[in-house]
């Protein structure tokens, strides 16, 4: 015997809950992430700008060497 492929069966409502007669509530808009994005991109900048002339000496001594 092979068996059953799967098959989506639509979710049903638990009996115990009473019929619902009015729309769900809206959903709230999704949060603003672009201040999240901001704060990022001023990290990355600020580690880059710090971490640049570090990486610079540190090359400038191993070709001095």
């Amino acid at each position: 015997m092979e068996p059953h492929p799967y098959e989506h069966r639509k979710p049903r409502r638990p009996l115990r809950l009473p019929r619902r007669t009015t729309p769900p509530p809206d959903r709230p808009a999704p949060p603003n992430l672009r201040i999240l994005l901001i704060v990022g991109l001023v990290l990355t900048a600020v580690f880059a700008a710090l971490a640049v002339p570090y990486l610079i000496g540190y090359l400038l001594q191993l070709v001095s060497r």
